[in-house]
Parts: structure tokens; C-alpha cells; sequence
């Protein structure tokens, strides 16, 4: 049976060791996994790296443990380009850009070039941090952080996907600044999100997938939606059109609605709810 062997509260770096090895090596993704008390010569290990059954995650002084010298690597660096060099794992275009995004936000993490950060206490390491003070075990730990990967991971590829979908974007002027309308599989916040790099301030989308559709605007615009929610509202009753109280969101389907009636309007037609 595959085994890892990483320490007791595993953090953020072998976390993401144990993900890319359960997720991408179908061989090793119901392996079991052993946590060990780590010390300065790594821990209690028998013959790291010597049985191909095994794997030592940041202990043992072995490959994947950067504690034995190499400098600006981490565990999870060194497990990627592991699976990377030895063609161990198939990824589209799209994966590999988003694997390697993630991979180098968690170095940086690891090697604390994000404790200055706003709000840094929300993150993941932070909490990470405080997790065994209440009380919570290794393999809870692991858990936790597994389902933050799972949905980390699936926002990344959704972002370089926009990335390749961004050329059909169509850029329009309202009277509260310009505006993006696109059709992809990126969620609303995705796309706002890309659109700001261009300061732009509006995005409306319909999904290709779940066949979603919205105008959203950023937080700080003045926009107000309140018009172009009555009048898609008199042409589609039915349909479950939204306006947030904040008159800055017009929806119509949501992982937390029904979405019992969709929409049917054209892009071009939602985007003659708000042009000017």
C-alpha cells in the first residue's frame, strides 16, 4: 500500500503535496497517510526515498524535503517539478498555467512573503496556524485543506480559461463608465474581476455552462440597475431576474437559487439593458 509520511499539522506546503499526489497520480489516490514529529535532523524516518512505496513529504531530509538545503524551494516545488520532469501527470494547457500559478503562490507562503499583506490573517496559513489550538488533528487538517485546494485550483483554471475567451470580449460605453459583455464558463466575479485590470467597471455575462446570466459592477461604481431590471422583468415574467439591494447586480440563476426559470436573452440584448 503507497504511503506519505509528512508531520503532525501539516501545513499549507505539504498540504499541497498530498493534494497534487492524491489528485494527479492515480496510482497513489487512496494511499494512506502517516504524520510524524519533525526534529532538527526531520524526523524519525526509515531510509527516505529508498522505497518506491513511500513517500516523505517535508521530513526525512529526503527529495521532497527542502530543509536539507534547498534554498528558495519548498516541498510543494520540489513534488512539482518531480511530476512535471517524469511526465507522471496529463494536464491541458489551461491546468498546467493554473497548477503553476498556484505552485508558486505557495512557495512565496511558505517562505513568508505574504505576512505583510492586508488582511493576511484571513488567509489560509493563518488559519492553517491555529487550526491544531482548537483542537482539530492532523488528518482534519489535512481535509480542510484539501477542499480549499479542490475549489483554489478549479478558480484558477476558470481564470486562464477566461484568459483564452477574453479576445471575444466586447467593450461598450454606460452612462457609469465601460462595460465588458462576454459568453464563457467564468463565473460574474471572474470575469469583474479580469475586467478591472483594464479598469473597466461593469461586466455582463452569459454562461455557456450553467446558462447564467448577469450585469454586475464593482463595488465602488455608482451604478444602478433598477431600470434595466424593469424592463428585462416585463420582458421575461417569468424568468427569475434579480436586483440586489445594492442596485449594482441584475441575475438570473445562482448556486444558491432555484433557478427554476432561466433567462433567454441574447448577450446583445442584455447589452442594450444598460449601452448608451
Amino acid at each position: 500500500m503507497s504511503i506519505i509520511v509528512t508531520h503532525c499539522n501539516p501545513h499549507l506546503d505539504e498540504v499541497v503535496c498530498i493534494w497534487m499526489i492524491r489528485r494527479f497520480l492515480s496510482d497513489w489516490s487512496q494511499c494512506t497517510i502517516r504524520y510524524i514529529p519533525t526534529n532538527p535532523k526531520g524526523g524519525a524516518v526509515l531510509s527516505p526515498d529508498q522505497s518506491p512505496e513511500i513517500m516523505y513529504i517535508g521530513v526525512g531530509r529526503g527529495k521532497f524535503d527542502e530543509h536539507k538545503g534547498n534554498l528558495d524551494e519548498s516541498a510543494t516545488t520540489l513534488v512539482h517539478a518531480f511530476l512535471l520532469r517524469e511526465k507522471k501527470i496529463k494536464l491541458s494547457t489551461v491546468e498546467r498555467d493554473a497548477l503553476a500559478e498556484l505552485v508558486a503562490f505557495v512557495n512565496d507562503d511558505d517562505h513568508g512573503k505574504h505576512i505583510t499583506d492586508p488582511h493576511s490573517e484571513f488567509s489560509y496559513s493563518a488559519a492553517n496556524a491555529y487550526m491544531p489550538k482548537t483542537g482539530a488533528s492532523s488528518k482534519k487538517i489535512l481535509e480542510a485543506g484539501t477542499l480549499y485546494l479542490d475549489g483554489v485550483f478549479s478558480c484558477l483554471v476558470e481564470k486562464h480559461t477566461l484568459e483564452r475567451d477574453w479576445v471575444k470580449a466586447k467593450r461598450f460605453k454606460t452612462a457609469w463608465g465601460m462595460a465588458v459583455a462576454l459568453q464563457t464558463q467564468a463565473s460574474p466575479k471572474t470575469v469583474l474581476r479580469r475586467a478591472t485590470r483594464e479598469k473597466i467597471q461593469i461586466a455582463v455575462v452569459v454562461n455557456t455552462q450553467n446558462k447564467f446570466r448577469s450585469i454586475r459592477a464593482i463595488p465602488a461604481s455608482h451604478a444602478d440597475f433598477t431600470d434595466a431590471f424593469t424592463r428585462v422583468h416585463a420582458r421575461e415574467p417569468q424568468a427569475e431576474w434579480y436586483l440586489h439591494h445594492s442596485k449594482r447586480m441584475l441575475i438570473c440563476g445562482s448556486d444558491v437559487a432555484s433557478n427554476l426559470v432561466l433567462s433567454k436573452m441574447s448577450l446583445e440584448k442584455l447589452i442594450a439593458l444598460i449601452a448608451v
